[in-house]
């Protein structure tokens, strides 16, 4: 396989910028003259260092980045980390996000898929191979417009998507034209383009493909999560199959156990696209604290308790958390904290199951990812006690909070449930010493700000909340 050239990765990762801060070019395209020339700028890992920590506060599952006591994070009350923290409604967060590490990654990988989109067609080279990398790359390309209107627009409802403001829908790399903010029916009508069943059926599945490569399974995954934000569960529940279909890996947490050690590389095949976030939560300690409320949702048995902390286990340890925190070095595990894994594809379609009625099957979906999560698990398709949507949805929230824990995913489903009177709910963070403070399910801190460096470029960015 062919890798990006260390001077032309250097090239794409400059952007040149004209109107706004969409409008990225990867400098030395004119360079990519052919087929094979394009592809390889689909053949580099996707990152945003730390990108899922802010979410994952808001979520009530972590605490804000280079921070080792709660009571030094609420010090400064001028930070985004103090507002997502104290639920602070206040704070002028327009103001204090000049730069947005998850906005400007998300917008400049754009551009990727964008010079292969406008390129391809007139390149020479193999035809089969041009159909392949247009298709992956219009897949890509939703997938990353998915992840930014989740973030910096309200929850997507029928009712009010055409008039609620969205993002940008960058589709072109001309950089004269103004890229301009819009709704979020029309983002998410773009998104569904782009992930349609006649393009999804061009994208390839490669044997041994590298994790950062999307192939079929990934791209019908893409199409089942959009389906699901938009709470269209049947036909989320299509494209999950159809998924799982063609990748049902696994990760084997008991695999761990002979080697003393949990490690998981980045080329793990549950990934169907690795999109790395990071592998700790704090700076100066290598290590994930969870909040009290998230360590109490580790079921009893889960393999993970059986390591040290330093092993990529899970130890009560207040010295960097609270009371009845959890903290766990995890420095062998490679985090998807943006992209999608096995384990996502089948807790969506446990989900769906449960929503259309089927909540027998909805629970054994979940079961099958908990047989290799906690030893001697007790099956939750097997309780007689569970008989309501609400009680399985109850088991399948705590079980799946786990297994997104430092993923963009939690976020999500926060969001997506807090729409709907049955599952919203007011999330309590704890403070230690200095009390709890109380997120609203309709809080305006569930939306981000764009970021202030883009917004001087382009003044169709006014904040959605």
């Amino acid at each position: 396989m062919k890798y990006i050239t260390g001077l032309l990765a250097a090239a794409c990762m400059m952007m040149a910028s004209c109107d706004d801060k969409l409008d990225y070019t990867p400098l030395g395209m004119s360079t990519l003259d052919t087929v094979s020339d394009l592809e390889t700028l689909l053949n580099q890992p996707w990152y945003i260092f730390n990108g899922a920590t802010s979410l994952e506060v808001l979520a009530n599952n972590t605490y804000p980045e280079k921070y080792k006591k709660v009571e030094a994070m609420l010090t400064n009350k001028n930070t985004i980390s103090y507002a997502l923290l104290a639920c602070d409604e206040s704070v002028d967060r327009a103001d204090l996000s000049t730069d947005d590490n998850i906005y400007d990654k998300l917008y400049g990988y754009i551009q990727y898929p964008n010079v292969i989109i406008a390129k391809a067609p007139e390149a020479d080279g193999d035809g089969k191979l041009r159909s392949e990398i247009i298709a992956e790359s219009r897949v890509l390309r939703a997938w990353f417009h998915f992840l930014a209107v989740n973030i910096y627009a309200k929850q997507y409802d029928e009712s009010t998507a055409a008039t609620d403001g969205g993002v940008a829908y960058v589709d072109n790399i001309n950089a004269q034209e103004l890229k301009e903010k819009r709704t979020v029916a029309y983002v998410y009508q773009r998104i569904l383009e782009d992930c349609a069943d006649e393009v999804i059926a061009a994208v390839p599945q490669r044997t041994g493909k590298t994790t950062w490569r999307g192939g079929a399974d990934f791209a019908n995954a893409v199409r089942a999560l959009v389906l699901f934000q938009m709470k269209h569960y049947d036909q989320a529940l299509e494209y999950c199959n159809r998924a799982l279909a063609i990748n049902d890996v696994i990760e084997d947490r008991q695999e761990s156990l002979s080697s003393g050690n949990w490690t998981v590389d980045f080329s793990h095949p549950n990934n169907y696209l690795h999109f790395r976030g990071t592998n700790t939560n704090l700076g100066e300690y290598s290590a994930y604290i969870l909040t009290p409320e998230a360590s109490s949702k580790i079921e009893q048995y889960d393999y993970l308790l059986t390591f040290s902390s330093e092993n990529g286990g899970w130890d009560r340890d207040s010295g960097y958390g609270l009371p009845g925190s959890y903290v766990s070095s995890a420095s062998g595990v490679q985090i998807s904290s943006f992209g999608i894994r096995t384990e996502n594809v089948i807790y969506t379609a446990a989900e769906c199951l449960i929503r259309t009625g089927h909540i027998k099957d909805g629970l054994a979906m979940v079961d099958r990812v908990r047989a290799k999560r906690v030893a001697n698990a007790e099956p939750f398709a097997e309780r007689t006690d569970i008989t309501t949507e609400e009680q399985a949805m109850a088991l399948l929230q705590d079980a799946k909070r786990v297994e997104m824990f430092t993923t963009c995913f939690n976020y999500l489903d926060c969001k997506r449930w807090n729409s709907e009177a049955k599952y919203r709910r007011t999330i309590i963070h704890d403070l230690g010493e200095k009390g709890t403070a109380e997120l609203r399910p309709d809080s305006p801190l569930w939306i981000f700000p764009f970021p202030v460096s883009s917004v001087i470029h382009n003044p169709t960015l006014t904040p959605n909340y």
